[in-house]
């Protein structure tokens, strides 16, 4: 469809403008961010568990790189398998902290939409939809937070609000089985010090996303300001937020050219910016996934079977860590 409203001479045009420089930047940025969210992933194992940096920079590199090839996120279930069977953790507690990583990009997503409500004068339907965003999660990672502090109860809690489903569906999904499965994933969030920790490397990794998409943005010339970038991070990563095609290919791009051209960018620059910034990004992933896949000893044959395991579950689940699944 952008292809319908930016011809591809026009297309080439913004893109023979890209300079060197700030496109080494976009690859720098996006090379802190995978790193910092690999520190901030280990911190999400703890206090029970100890993963190495190593492991987790680089099963993180693979599940981007499988992300990039694979439709609906299914990087992230071959994140879960590759490390539980590497750490020997419970495939449901990787799952769990993934979810809490989930949450910790929300809330700072939520964050940005804030700023932006407040500093930018954006259409009141605008507004009052980023103000409902971030309210829900504000509400989800409260949720997560009483599940940390205060299990039990907030177990028991999810038990009584399960008794009002239908009984044909709670014997199909029982919710309280899913967040008993998931809630150690929430352990790190007992610990005042790993709390710092998680704010900390979330921080570090917004700020190199945004530094990515600044750099970007003016590769081409786009003359963006601040919170055009910032709205496009985030519109971007709403779009990416629910499972779509493969790398999000056209997902990232309607979306990225809607933030910009709503701040005044027109449609060829914009749709440029787009192209730059994903090729950049997904294919630097793709080059970091397979150096990863190559250290660890791995195939990409593993990487389809790790999906398959997860989407698979054996009929006699074992106590094993590699063989337990998620329901």
């Amino acid at each position: 469809m952008l292809f319908q409203l930016v011809p591809v001479a026009d297309l080439l045009r913004v893109l023979q403008r890209a300079t060197p420089g700030p496109m080494v930047l976009v690859l720098g940025a996006s090379l802190a961010a995978l790193y910092t969210r690999a520190l901030r992933w280990q911190v999400l194992f703890q206090p029970e568990h100890r993963v190495a940096l190593g492991p987790a920079f680089g099963t993180l590199a693979i599940s981007y790189m499988a992300s990039t090839f694979l439709p609906f996120r299914a990087g992230e279930l071959v994140r879960a398998v590759f490390l539980s069977r590497r750490e020997q953790i419970p495939i449901a507690r990787v799952v769990g902290t993934i979810l809490i990583e989930k949450l910790f990009d929300f809330l700072a997503l939520a964050v940005l939409l804030a700023w932006l409500v407040a500093s930018t004068p954006l259409p009141r339907e605008a507004a009052i939809a980023g103000a409902s965003v971030a309210s829900v999660i504000v509400l989800g990672f409260g949720f997560v937070v009483a599940l940390a502090l205060w299990r039990e109860p907030t177990l028991r809690m999810v038990g009584r609000l399960e008794g009002f489903l239908p009984a044909g569906l709670r014997r199909r999904v029982s919710p309280r089985h899913a967040v008993e499965q998931f809630a150690g994933g929430t352990d790190s969030l007992r610990v005042g010090r790993l709390w710092l920790q998680l704010l900390l490397w979330t921080v570090v990794t917004w700020a190199a996303s945004i530094v990515g998409m600044i750099a970007g943005l003016e590769a081409i010339d786009a003359r963006a300001s601040f919170a055009a970038a910032i709205f496009t991070i985030v519109a971007t990563s709403v779009s990416q937020a629910v499972p779509s095609s493969p790398g999000y290919v056209g997902v990232f791009h309607a979306a990225a050219v809607a933030a910009l051209t709503f701040f005044g960018i027109d449609t060829a620059t914009a749709f440029g910016a787009a192209v730059l910034i994903h090729a950049l990004n997904y294919g630097f992933m793709v080059v970091l996934g397979l150096i990863a896949l190559w250290v660890g000893g791995y195939a990409l044959g593993d990487v389809m079977g790790a999906r398959r395991a997860m989407q698979q579950p054996p009929a006699n689940p074992r106590p094993a860590p590699a063989e337990t699944s998620v329901r």
